[in-house]
């Protein structure tokens, strides 16, 4: 989605019915259409961290669907005055609206049957969540397949991001897919033993 090519993801059973969005960066008509053919009802709107290219949509499609939002205190903030948290000139303006669940990691989520576990995972921006459902993890910018998340940006911190992601090495079976913002899917084991920035965590 947008010009960043940040990744939004449907999660929904095979079958439709109950579904939610994780990150919808931008374009709600292409995120609902691609619900629609799917056969699923948007119930949730779920954010990984307070950058635009990440929720640029969050509001329209909260709007249009009746989805509740959820994410963290840094989400809503972004939310709320957009305009004043652009860390990019150029990009798209996002419609402000507000977190209707504040997570702050911890917490399950059930939609209909559909459940998530919402992980604190800071290090790219203060207030990022990882998400554990449908067997993968959907970490925003914390960690890509070769990489991982930029930590220049305000309120970001290479020792915290690297915690994050060794905590969730140590807490999820190897070969646990990882879903990232941007770029090709991954894998736990994959990152542990090929990623260069990985290198030094001591194992």
């Amino acid at each position: 989605m947008g010009p960043l090519q940040a990744n939004f993801y449907l999660v929904h059973d095979l079958e439709g019915g109950t579904g939610f969005v994780i990150d919808p960066g931008g374009d709600a008509g292409l995120i609902m259409e691609s619900a629609r053919e799917a056969g699923v009802t948007i119930e949730a709107v779920m954010i990984t961290h307070g950058h635009h290219d990440h929720l640029g949509a969050a509001a329209e499609l909260a709007a249009a669907t009746g989805a509740e939002i959820c994410g963290s205190a840094e989400v809503a903030m972004v939310l709320a005055e957009p305009d004043r948290y652009a860390l990019f000139p150029g990009l798209p303006q996002v419609a402000p609206g507000k977190v209707d669940r504040l997570l702050e990691g911890g917490e399950t989520l059930d939609f209909g049957g559909l459940e998530a576990q919402a992980i604190a995972t800071p290090g790219h921006s203060p207030g990022s969540i990882t998400y554990f459902t449908a067997g993968g993890l959907f970490c925003g910018d914390l960690l890509f397949h070769g990489s991982i998340g930029r930590t220049d940006l305000p309120g970001g911190s290479f020792d915290e991001l690297a915690g994050s992601v060794k905590k969730l090495i140590l807490a999820y079976p190897p070969d646990t897919v990882v879903y990232p913002g941007h770029g090709n899917t991954t894998t736990l084991a994959e990152e542990k033993e090929k990623n260069p920035f990985l290198t030094d965590l001591g194992w």
